[in-house]
């Protein structure tokens, strides 16, 4: 059942990831056709770009974790003995589990402390695109909680292909 909802959760937040760079794609496209054709571009049009490239990564961070498409060093893990790698293991889950979570903490915290400042192309409050960091934090701790203890999947050259 948790594995079920962790594959969904992936699914969704990568489609969800995946929409916010189409989105990105437009703007530029955009701003670069005005700044060509019309002489100008709205300076808050880089501003949102920027803001939608980092909520789709943070959108998109968990469900990259769980497929073990990151990039990570899995020497050690690779070649332990079975005991030691079940150690190492859930050394590594936890870890995890306990950055993120506290990534997420802070970065909620962090939203209320920016509130009184504004963007400088949109004039919006800070805090707005940077709600989306507790967010993202939030979505990878609640995907490796879902994922549990258990090894990621290696991620070779022959998958990509």
């Amino acid at each position: 059942m948790l594995a079920l909802v962790q594959k969904w959760l992936a699914r969704l937040t990568m489609g969800v990831s995946a929409l916010l760079i189409a989105w990105v794609a437009l703007f530029i496209l955009y701003g670069v056709g005005a700044r060509y054709i019309l002489g100008s571009s709205p300076i808050w049009f880089d501003e949102l770009a920027r803001y939608s490239i980092i909520a789709a990564a943070m959108i998109g961070v968990g469900a990259v974790w769980v497929e073990g498409a990151h990039m990570r060093v899995s020497v050690v893990e690779d070649r332990a003995p079975a005991a030691l790698r079940r150690v190492i293991i859930l050394y590594q889950w936890l870890l995890t589990l306990g950055l993120t979570g506290a990534m997420a903490w802070f970065s909620y915290e962090y939203v209320g402390k920016v509130g009184f400042f504004k963007t400088q192309g949109l004039q919006i409050s800070r805090s707005v695109p940077v709600a989306i960091l507790p967010v993202g934090f939030g979505l990878l701790f609640l995907m490796v909680l879902l994922h549990g203890p258990r090894a990621l999947r290696a991620q070779t050259v022959e998958d990509d292909e």
